[in-house]
């Protein structure tokens, strides 16, 4: 990918599902990924030499894509109907009171004028102005507020197709945002949602002053259809509009040159930097990166953790667990520590790790609960907290975090000692075959527990794997049959 090799410096050890750069990983193109495990006990993500995970992609802003599949008609567009009120003419009504038919007045007048003209009497003959009719038996006069209501639908205009179209679009994708996804979010779910959004995000965004969320999410759906210069030319119009988070995906394609005008550093910051100035928590982090290695910008380790704390007090996560890393490590400061801004400072470090695996990051979840299980990381003993971030991290399918809530049920650290619970664990972790079984107990200390052991090899012979004693020793036969099932 152009431009990768020129900022490779700029990233660290890639975080779970995509979480690979401050900003700009798009929802309808991140993968899900193992989480990173720089020291973790549960096992290592193969690197290239540069320090990436194989297969790593930064800012995921060129992965390759299918394009989204065109749905029906989003709208079935209903005409307004205006009720009209019936004319009815006046009935006419004799001065005795008699209601004399509306069909028929002019004659019936003559009539009573020439039978008093008969009687040789002076009296004038009245005819009175007709009253409405009176309602027929069961018919109910309409009420005022339905008047009122007919009326008003009758003036109002047919709503326009646009804004329908806009009220959908944002309704199924949401707010615009350009930062990295949680490693707890599907990435499958992120792109069937972007995929329901398409038609009416890409009407709406033909608007002349389309909001410019719109733009963004059409932006994505453009990009996702192979449309570079559609794609550039929404995000544009929605930055114009003051819209942060075009802004920092901008900024990405400018810094990596995945865009139709190339690579342009001096574009790329200065896009961040807009981005900034609109509070955009991803294009913060990007550009506090930026000043870590010094990438267009001069290297400023105190601007760094300026706008990574700023980030990360805004709730984005991957900003939490990157100053996390900072504060634990002293990553992106000159001799990995700074008494002026207090690094290394490894109750902060815990803080923001806390905060962002709460907010979904699964690397925080794992690296933190591994500082748990590591006697020399300082940390205070807290099996409860170690497991709660363990379950976190396994519920994904994550392998190795599976096998360790094994390690807990079979030794009882944090929950109830359960030796069948140990085994099924055990057996799970060993399904996904992304874990051998040497690695199986990793953490472990000693021995197998005999119970363990036992059921264990129970839900092994039950699958017809092992076909030895039930003695609770886990020898060679044993081993065979797990691998086996690693194996699949």
């Amino acid at each position: 990918m152009k431009g990768i090799g020129l900022v490779a410096a700029l990233m660290f050890p890639v975080a779970a599902f995509g979480q690979d750069a401050g900003g700009g990983a798009d929802p309808m193109t991140d993968t899900a990924q193992a989480p990173a495990e720089a020291r973790s006990p549960l096992g290592t993500v193969a690197r290239k030499p540069d320090g990436h995970a194989e297969g790593e992609d930064p800012l995921g802003v060129a992965r390759a894509i299918k394009p989204l599949q065109a749905k029906g008609d989003v709208f079935e567009r209903q005409d307004v109907v205006t009720a009209q009120a019936e004319v009815e003419a006046p009935e006419e009504t004799a001065a005795g009171g008699e209601v004399i038919s509306s069909g028929g007045g002019e004659d019936m007048a003559a009539e009573t004028g020439a039978d008093a003209a008969e009687a040789g009497t002076d009296q004038p003959v009245v005819v009175a102005q007709a009253e409405d009719p009176a309602p027929e038996v069961g018919q109910e006069e309409p009420s005022p507020d339905v008047e009122a209501a007919e009326e008003t639908a009758a003036a109002e205009p047919a709503p326009d197709p646009l804004e329908l179209a806009a009220e959908e679009c944002l309704d199924i994708a949401g707010p615009a945002n350009a930062g990295v996804p949680a490693a707890a979010v599907d990435a499958d779910t992120q792109r069937r949602t972007l995929t329901r959004a398409a038609e009416a995000c890409t009407e709406a965004a033909t608007a002349e002053k389309a909001d410019p969320e719109v733009l963004f999410h059409a932006a994505t759906i453009a990009r996702a259809r192979g449309d570079a210069q559609a794609t550039f030319d929404l995000l544009t119009r929605a930055a114009e509009a003051g819209l942060g988070a075009a802004e920092t995906r901008l900024g990405d394609y400018f810094l990596f040159g995945v865009g139709p005008e190339g690579q342009d550093i001096a574009r790329a910051v200065d896009h961040y930097r807009a981005a900034v100035e609109l509070e955009d928590a991803a294009g913060m982090t990007t550009l506090a990166l930026l000043y870590q290695v010094a990438r267009g910008v001069p290297r400023d380790p105190e601007r760094m953790v300026e706008l990574m704390t700023r980030a990360a007090e805004q709730g984005y996560h991957f900003a939490q667990y990157r100053l996390a890393q900072t504060y634990l490590n002293g990553d992106g400061i000159p001799g990995r520590a700074s008494e002026d801004l207090g690094i290394p400072d490894a109750a902060k470090a815990v803080t923001y790790y806390t905060r962002a695996a709460d907010n979904g990051n699964l690397s925080a979840a794992l690296e933190l609960s591994n500082l748990y299980a590591d006697p020399s990381s300082g940390l205070p003993d807290n099996p409860e907290e170690q497991v709660r971030l363990t379950r976190m991290v396994s519920r994904t399918g994550h392998a190795p975090a599976i096998a360790r809530m094994g390690v807990f049920y079979e030794t009882g650290r944090g929950v109830d000692y359960d030796p069948a619970v140990a085994a099924g664990l055990y057996v799970r972790a060993l399904e996904t075959g992304e874990l051998s079984f040497a690695d199986l107990r990793r953490g472990a200390a000693g021995e197998w527990d005999r119970d363990t052991a036992l059921e264990f090899q129970k839900i092994l012979q039950e699958r017809g794997l092992y076909r030895g004693a039930l003695d609770a020793i886990v020898g060679p036969g044993t081993a065979a049959a797990a691998r086996g099932l690693a194996d699949g």
